[in-house]
């Protein structure tokens, strides 16, 4: 708020009133007031009062409106960081929260409260056409549905009592063939890949048999083996994104049983190893993150599907059962 003199074009001194007033519980909401020409500082004094009363007002109706999508989105991004949701692990928050923000970033700067079931459903239509998988589509609109649930739970999004997400549907996604090689494929899949020397086989062969993730892999050492128990703990995982070793996914340990055939692995590797820690050797492939492509172009190469590495897992559950 200011009063300030100048010189108006026929010389005379008048005043000039700026009142400015920005929100408390949301700085995005500013609201400004001028008056000139007034004739004498006392009547400007009065003027400032009338403005501060008209901005002050402005500025309530407009924080009635609610917050905008994006104060929201900061909002529960901040809320993700507290120590309530210490078991997320970093990676999956910055996913959660740039893939709210790619995705919707239309609505932005419109009032969270603004935005309808109809607004929902495009913006889901649109990624979609952008080749979103049903699945996908599926995540988003549950991280919609908890930005709103949040923001309405907070008050940062008012008149509405319920999120807009409620009552979208969504068509079913398509059922796929599962990635799962046969016994004989995985067979064929080791001893080709053993055959060829590749540096990934030792990896491949420890997932397929003990049905381990690739990060859980990279973090096991030879003292998570119980050789007397005959059995494997499962504590720890590598998160090559973040370059540290974190708790496992599921946020728990579980111990694997070692079969034969894993046991004479085990045997194989330890022999190789000689006094390192760690029961895989990090080569250079998986350290950068590029042993599934590997896998996939052996499994060309040799004739049998082509899979992920996450479905050496399936393979390992299927050849369990």
């Amino acid at each position: 708020m200011a009063i300030r003199e100048y010189q108006n074009e026929n010389g005379e001194t008048r005043c000039r009133v700026t009142v400015t007033i920005r929100s408390k519980e949301n700085r995005a909401i500013r609201v400004q007031r001028s008056k000139f020409n007034c004739m004498s500082e006392k009547k400007a004094q009065r003027k400032e009062v009338k403005l501060t009363r008209e901005c002050q007002a402005k500025v309530s109706k407009e924080e009635l409106k609610s917050s905008s999508w994006r104060v929201v989105v900061n909002e529960w991004e901040k809320y993700l960081k507290r120590e309530c949701f210490s078991r997320l692990i970093e990676t999956t928050r910055l996913d959660y929260v740039s893939a709210v923000r790619n995705y919707t970033e239309a609505w932005m700067d419109r009032p969270a409260a603004s935005i309808t079931r109809l607004q929902v459903k495009e913006a889901l239509t649109q990624l979609r056409v952008r080749g979103g998988s049903k699945g996908f589509q599926k995540r988003m609109k549950g991280l919609m549905n908890q930005v709103f649930v949040f923001g309405i739970e907070s008050s940062l999004i008012k008149r509405l009592d319920r999120s807009p997400t409620i009552g979208v549907q969504l068509d079913r996604p398509e059922e796929k063939r599962p990635d799962i090689l046969t016994t004989g494929e995985i067979r064929r899949l080791l001893s080709d890949a053993k055959r060829l020397k590749h540096p990934c086989y030792p990896v491949w062969a420890m997932a397929l048999l003990t049905g381990m993730r690739s990060g859980e892999l990279y973090a096991l050492l030879w003292s998570d083996i119980s050789w007397e128990n005959r059995a494997i703990s499962v504590n720890k995982s590598y998160n090559g994104r973040l370059g540290c070793i974190k708790s496992t996914k599921s946020g728990y340990w579980r111990a694997i049983p070692i079969s034969n055939e894993l046991m004479a692995l085990l045997r194989e590797l330890q022999a190789e190893a000689g006094n390192h820690p760690s029961v895989l050797h990090h080569n250079h492939l998986w350290t950068r993150g590029y042993q599934a492509d590997e896998l996939r172009k052996l499994c060309i190469g040799i004739g049998v599907p082509s899979i992920r590495f996450h479905a050496l897992r399936a393979c390992f559950a299927t050849q369990l059962i």
